[in-house]
């Protein structure tokens, strides 16, 4: 009993402080350095005009990795589409833009809107993504923005002088498209976000390569003592 009572209280103690809430029927988790929600498959039938905005609490900045687990059945046809918008808050009409297809094409654009250069698609490519693995999009500040398809980097290190993500927009009708696109299931995202070098996802590598060094110089010290 003792021992139970000692085991709770280390998990309070030592588990990071998640907040879980239903933010608009959203599946949400938060804690001090990630935060996660599931969109349903409905977001992709919303049109541009008014599509399915998710906002953080804060906006993320400067350095943050987005992983995007797309789990849609996407109604047949190429021309079936889920967009997603990473965006700046107003006034900024900064954003960064995922395209993912269904039908037998699986398009999957990558494109940045800024400033400077207006609206430029950087990847696009058909057969571009695939569900059996996350998307993921990482901005940090001294790298600029990367992105994958699932399968390996499409864009990387693209400068767009600093981003901070302030909300998600998901649609998939536009002009020349006012038909359902899903029909099922939905999109799962994850961020995280804060100083990479703090974070202790980036300590894990460090420890395990100093406990391998350790070993090894641990056999190497044992094998010089041991006699012949």
């Amino acid at each position: 009993m003792h021992l139970l009572l000692v085991l709770i209280t280390a998990l309070i103690l030592f588990l990071p402080p998640f907040a879980f809430a239903q933010d608009q029927d959203y599946q949400v988790i938060k804690s001090d350095r990630s935060e996660s929600f599931v969109l349903p498959y409905t977001a992709s039938n919303q049109d541009k005009d008014n599509p399915l905005v998710y906002t953080f609490d804060e906006p993320k900045q400067p350095s943050w990795i987005l992983t995007i687990q797309n789990n849609l059945s996407y109604v047949p046809g190429n021309d079936s589409k889920t967009i997603i918008k990473i965006q700046e808050p107003a006034p900024s009409e900064k954003y960064i833009e995922i395209a993912m297809f269904g039908g037998n094409s699986t398009r999957y654009w990558v494109a940045v809107n800024t400033p400077e250069a207006g609206y430029a698609r950087i990847y696009d490519q058909n057969d571009g993504w695939t569900a059996d693995n996350p998307v993921s999009v990482t901005h940090s500040e001294n790298g600029g923005l990367s992105v994958t398809n699932g399968r390996r980097t499409v864009v990387d290190s693209l400068n767009l002088n600093g981003f901070a993500a302030g909300s998600i927009a998901v649609y998939g009708n536009d002009d020349e498209k006012v038909t359902a696109n899903a029909f099922a299931g939905d999109i799962s995202f994850q961020i995280l976000f804060g100083s990479f070098e703090q974070s202790p996802l980036y300590l894990v590598p460090a420890a395990v390569m100093a406990g391998v060094g350790g070993l090894v110089i641990g056999l190497l010290i044992f094998k010089k003592r041991k006699p012949e």
